[in-house]
This record gives C-alpha cells, sequence and structure tokens, in this order.
C-alpha cells in the first residue's frame, strides 16, 4: 500500500469529486482514478460507490477512511518531532549524581534547562558515589557527578574544583563578618559531616593551630548541615553549590573563608559512545547557573578514568 494512493483517497474524500482532488494534488484526473482503482484491488472492496454523479463512501470505505486519518495525522506529526530534534526539545536524557549535587543543585539546573527543551524526557537519580560510577560504566547513565578515587574502566571524566565557603545563622556574630578564618570558627558549634574528606582537613587545621569547635552535630548530608543553620543549631563549612541555593534563605548568610578549602568531583561521561548531545547543553547550563550564583568553579580537561 501506498502513501500516494492513501492521499489521493484523502484527497477524493475532502474535495467530493475526483475532478476536485485532481487539481489539489495536480495531477491528471485518470491519474487519480488509478490510484484509486489500484487502492481498492488492493484492499479487496469498493472504498466509494456512485449516486448520480456524486462518489459516496461504502461503509467499507468510511470504516477504512478512519484508519487512514490516524496515518495522515501520525505524518503530520513528523514535521513537528523534525523541528523539536533540530532544536534539540526532543528524546531523553539520564542523569546519575551524589546528594551533595542532586539534593538543591541539579534541580535548579534541569529547571532552566528544561524551559528550552520543553518535550525532552530526564531521568534525575541519586546514588552514593560508587553506584554513580557503576551506572555511568555500564553505559546506560549520559551524565554522571561522582567522587572518584580509583581507576575505572569504560568512563571519561572532567573534574572540577571550587572551594568550600562557611553557612552561618543570620543571628551569629560571625554573619557580620565578610570572610571566616579559622580562628573565626573556634568554640563554635560546627555542624560536622561523617566520614568526609573535608571534614577530616578542618580538624587538621584546628589542631595545627590548637583550637577546637562544639562537636555537638554530626550529619552525612550537606544538605541536613544546612537545614539546621537555618534553624540556628550551629555553622556548617559546606561545599559551594548547597551554601548559594540555602544562603537565598533570609535566616542564612555564606561567608568565603580565608584559608583554601577545596572540594573537587568528577562529571562522568560513559567512554564506548558519543557524549549525548542533551549532555552537552545540560553542562552548559551547569556552569552557566555556576557563575550566575558566584561559584568559582575550575573545570579540568576530559580524561580517560582507566589511565
Amino acid at each position: 500500500m501506498k502513501l500516494s494512493q492513501l492521499n489521493a483517497f484523502k484527497a477524493i474524500i475532502e474535495c467530493q469529486t475526483i475532478t476536485a482532488a485532481a487539481e489539489r494534488l495536480n495531477l491528471s484526473q485518470p491519474a487519480v482514478s488509478r490510484l484509486l482503482a489500484s487502492l481498492e484491488e488492493r484492499l479487496r472492496f469498493k472504498l466509494f460507490i456512485r449516486k448520480g454523479n456524486r462518489l459516496v463512501l461504502s461503509d467499507e470505505g468510511q470504516a477504512f477512511y478512519l484508519e487512514v486519518a490516524k496515518v495522515f495525522e501520525a505524518v503530520s506529526g513528523l514535521d513537528q518531532a523534525a523541528l523539536s530534534i533540530r532544536s534539540r526539545h526532543f528524546g531523553s536524557l539520564n542523569i546519575a549524581a551524589m546528594p551533595l549535587l542532586s539534593n538543591s543543585y541539579l534541580p535548579r539546573v534541569l529547571a532552566t534547562f528544561l524551559q528550552q527543551a520543553t518535550k525532552l524526557k530526564v531521568g534525575l537519580k541519586t546514588y552514593r558515589s560508587e553506584e554513580v560510577i557503576r551506572h555511568v560504566q555500564s553505559q546506560t547513565t549520559d551524565i554522571g557527578f561522582a567522587f572518584v578515587d580509583s581507576p575505572v574502566a569504560g568512563v571519561h571524566a572532567q573534574r572540577v574544583s571550587c572551594e568550600c565557603v562557611c553557612l552561618i545563622p543570620v543571628t551569629s556574630p560571625l554573619a557580620t563578618l565578610a570572610e571566616i578564618d579559622i580562628h573565626d570558627i573556634a568554640n563554635q558549634v560546627l555542624i560536622r559531616h561523617e566520614k568526609d574528606a573535608t571534614q577530616c582537613k578542618i580538624d587538621t587545621l584546628l589542631r595545627r593551630y590548637g583550637l577546637s569547635t562544639i562537636e555537638q552535630v554530626e550529619v552525612s548530608l550537606a544538605s541536613t548541615a544546612a537545614a539546621l543553620v537555618r534553624e540556628g543549631v550551629g555553622i556548617a563549612i559546606t561545599d559551594p553549590f548547597t551554601a548559594a541555593i540555602d544562603s537565598e534563605h533570609p535566616q542564612v548568610v555564606m561567608r568565603p573563608l580565608v584559608f583554601s578549602l577545596p572540594v573537587e568531583f568528577d562529571i562522568l561521561y560513559p567512554a564506548l559512545k558519543p557524549i549525548h548531545r542533551h549532555a552537552e547543553r545540560f553542562i552548559e547550563q551547569f556552569m552557566l547557573l555556576a557563575d550566575s550564583l558566584n561559584i568559582d568553579l575550575k573545570l579540568g580537561p576530559m580524561r580517560d578514568l582507566n589511565e
């Protein structure tokens, strides 16, 4: 069955005569008649019955026309689909991320990204770093965000570096300072991060200067620490992504640190296939949001994690 036959059938119905249908299709009347005859031969039933000078749909023709209409509706949708694909507003994107980014920062990136890709289907899943790496390694995830500390086969990565900052309750005397030094946090309730490399660096600095903090609360997630700062429980030294968004709350202020306390993680891509075009645009939005929030990011070159 050819589309030209269906097109002729549809034109005859809409134009009501073969002559008018031929004019619409820019064909001769005999050519349209031949298309209709060949379609009826293929179907093995009559599509029209003649009543005087008019062609009227047969019962079989009416039933068949309902199916043909579905075909042309689908075909007309191909133009819109092509436009969506050209505009990169079509397809899917699978993202796996550690909680540090997935709890607040990446949802904001995604919200802005989807304004320009309204038809895109996105999966944003939260895992521990080891699980993020495994999902990217399986080649089923387009972008991963994780802490990486050992070689991994089948994964390409870009290292992201930035500096930690201090989140402070607005009622704290520390909120009046323009920046926070290690001596400023001494004798303060510092919300500690459980089994965290950054926390270990802070502890090392405190010991170096013979300082201590009030160890009252320990948490697993940066978002939990930020929530406790909002409640006035204490201060938190944390990543700039969590801090920048949480400091929008009126009860919290964010201050830079005098000393360097870097946090590093990797953006991961499956190595066995090209980088997804939507993934490239998502990372662009990731960087643009950081810039708008005054987060200074350093993005390293692409590398093979197996090396």
